[in-house]
């Protein structure tokens, strides 16, 4: 067969192309989560304050890092400051109508300060789940409310929260301590912790690039005591950082993040781990759910992808399926 001069058969050249960091820190309360962010912000903006611009939920919080002493040296800049409150409500769209003006404004990275709030607080996906089903005539269908249309439409924009192609992007997210009860050897219940859970919508894991856990907050005791943020890597797409390990975030470090995000990296790497993250995610939710396979076989002919295995499916595809599957 020849294919000369037939375009699906060319060749170009492989090249390394800048990515944007796509960052989610995770941790209860008090263990630097803001602060860890300012910190990446303005070592990736290199020292740029006015192009550092925060989406604050958290009650007017972010401002009172303003003046104080800051762990690279000298203390944290003037920042932009958006305060998306109760008053106007956490939905997914409203976080990214605040980026989109960022980016207009000039905007080299976004910190969304949290994005629990888009999930379970006032106006968020789980908060419009409970109006539409106090709206709904169908009470027997419990899944009924997760299919309305608005529903739907912010629940996928969640997805949208995690990374843009115009900036970079950090996400903190809330944890709680998850307890259940269990039987012991007696027959007798008593309450366990079963770990730290995140409060988001639980496939959202599989979005971002870096996850870190934090441990300790950054602080400042003296010129020469200095307490760096700590926090514990859970998950890596980035070469420089190795999953499982725990690392103090010194000048050093993130200016060495910000380096490895310049010189970039394969595009087509990227997105490959991130498929197969999400693979992973399908099948781990078959799994733990009795009926979902067969929910999944029926998602797969509907998009037309009826007899195509996970492992060869696209990533639009199969994150599209993963999200009309946990509903």
């Amino acid at each position: 067969m020849t294919v000369t001069n037939n375009p699906i058969f060319n060749f170009k050249k492989a090249e390394r192309v800048q990515c944007k960091a796509s960052i989610m820190l995770q941790g209860l309360s008090g263990t630097g989560k803001s602060g860890l962010a300012l910190a990446l912000a303005e070592g990736l903006t290199k020292h740029d304050w006015d192009k550092v611009f925060v989406i604050d939920t958290e009650n007017k919080s972010a401002p009172l890092f303003v003046g104080i002493p800051f762990t690279s040296g000298g203390t944290f800049g003037s920042f932009n400051v958006g305060e998306l409150t109760a008053d106007i409500g956490f939905k997914p769209s409203f976080y990214l109508a605040f980026r989109d003006h960022a980016v207009l404004a000039g905007a080299e990275v976004v910190i969304e300060d949290s994005i629990s709030h888009a999930w379970q607080y006032k106006g968020g996906v789980l908060d419009m789940v409970t109006a539409a089903t106090n709206k709904s005539t169908n009470k027997a269908d419990k899944y009924a409310s997760w299919r309305d249309p608005e529903v739907a439409s912010e629940k996928q924009l969640l997805l949208d929260l995690i990374r843009d192609p115009r900036l970079h992007v950090i996400t903190t997210v809330r944890v709680k301590e998850k307890y259940e009860f269990e039987e012991d050897s007696a027959g007798k219940k008593k309450l366990v912790s079963m770990g730290e859970q995140q409060i988001m919508q639980d496939d959202l894991k599989y979005e971002p690039d870096l996850v870190l856990e934090t441990i300790e907050p950054g602080h400042v005791y003296s010129k020469t005591k200095i307490q760096y943020p700590k926090a514990r890597c859970t998950k890596t797409r980035y070469a420089i950082f190795n999953r499982g390990e725990t690392y103090e975030f010194t000048p050093e470090l993130i200016e060495q993040l910000r380096q490895y995000l310049n010189e970039g990296a394969d595009p087509e790497v990227l997105l490959e781990a991130q498929r197969q993250d999400y693979i992973i995610g399908v099948t781990e939710y078959i799994d733990n759910k009795p009926n979902a396979k067969v929910i999944w076989s029926e998602l797969k002919k509907q998009a037309g992808y009826g007899d195509t295995k996970l492992s060869e499916m696209p990533l639009d595809v199969i994150k599209e399926l993963f999200i009309k599957l946990t509903i």
